[in-house]
């Protein structure tokens, strides 16, 4: 049994949805793939969650009744990047970082579009709204 067979079978197990994938087995065993990962995590991402739910099914041909994505959580990147040290080339790039929260606010909820209903019956808007910060 490989080890993600065995990951595989722990996350069903325990009706779970993710399924880690460890970077530097990725990048010993199919190397352009962690590049393009580690480059192109929007892209990839989302490829391999499909293949994740794929393998999953073969396994367990029902798991989807409990969840229908599987989302593949990478994790053991080899370089770990300092907060302080973040630039532009980082943007949209996978990398990992390590930090301390020293603050933090509350949960604000945010919303797009609400709709009122009155004890009555009647019902007002919609009403769209693209800041929930706004007046605060």
């Amino acid at each position: 049994m490989t080890v993600y067979e065995e990951r595989i079978r722990e996350m069903c197990a325990n009706n779970k949805q993710s399924l880690e994938i460890t970077f530097i087995h990725l990048s010993l065993k199919y190397p352009f793939l962690a590049i393009w990962l580690a480059e192109e995590p929007s892209l990839m991402l989302p490829i391999l969650n499909e293949v994740a739910l794929e393998v999953t099914l073969e396994l367990f041909s029902e798991y989807w009744q409990i969840h229908s994505t599987i989302f593949a959580r990478i994790r053991d990147l080899p370089v770990e990047d300092k907060l302080r040290d973040l630039r532009q080339i980082h943007l949209n790039a996978l990398i990992k970082i390590r930090g301390v929260v020293t603050k933090r606010t509350g949960v604000f909820p945010e919303y797009n579009k609400i709709f009122y209903r009155c004890t009555c019956g009647d019902i007002k808007g919609p009403i769209f709204h693209n800041n929930p910060f706004e007046g605060k």
